[in-house]
Formats: structure tokens, sequence, C-alpha cells
């Protein structure tokens, strides 16, 4: 910002990062079933390959291991979106709460 910070400009401000808060939070709940789903479905998979596999344990673990990979991969990757949203979430609400300091700032100096 450049000039005098008034309250309606951090007011705006605010009313901008809550609604991206908004959307954040309901994109987060998206990746977050799509990260339930993905770990199920490669879990699933994993523990299926392992039963129907035959031979020692290091044997059916390194075949469930294989037949498994893209499950596995895409879990990771969901996974991935999970905490990369958690960490936009965060990085809002840290921007909100700067904000409420410097209008709380902003108000008491009668701006």
């Amino acid at each position: 910002m450049n000039g005098p910070i008034i309250q309606t400009d951090v007011e705006e401000r605010l009313m901008i990062l809550a609604d991206r808060l908004g959307t954040e939070v309901e994109y987060y709940a998206t990746v977050t079933t799509e990260r339930a789903l993905t770990e199920s479905a490669f879990k699933r998979g994993y523990a299926t390959t392992l039963l129907q596999s035959e031979g020692t344990v290091a044997t059916r673990e390194a075949l469930a291991q294989v037949q498994s990979a893209e499950a596995f991969h895409a879990w990771k990757i969901a996974e991935a979106k999970e905490k990369a949203t958690q960490q936009s979430l965060i990085a809002i609400r840290n921007q909100i709460d700067a904000l409420r300091t410097i209008c709380a700032n902003v108000r008491s100096m009668g701006g």
C-alpha cells in the first residue's frame, strides 16, 4: 500500500481474504476426500495382492508393491495436494491475523 492506510481499505482486504478462505476450505474438503479414497484404493489393492499371491512373505510383499505402485503414486499425489491446501489455509489465516492487527492500529490512530 502506498499512502495512508484507512479503515475501509483494510476491511476490503479482509473481505477478499475471507472469500479466499471460504473457497480454500471447500477445496480442502474435496482434496481430503480424494486423499482418503486413493489411500483406501491403494491399501485394498495391496492387501488383495498380498493375500492372493504365493511364496515367501518378502516375495508376496514385493509383488503387492509392484502391482499397487500406480495406486500408491495416486495416493501420494493426493496427499501432497492435501498438505499444500493446508499450508494455503494457514497462510490465509496468518494474513487475516496481520490485517486484524493493522485494522486495530488504524482504529487507534483514528483512521
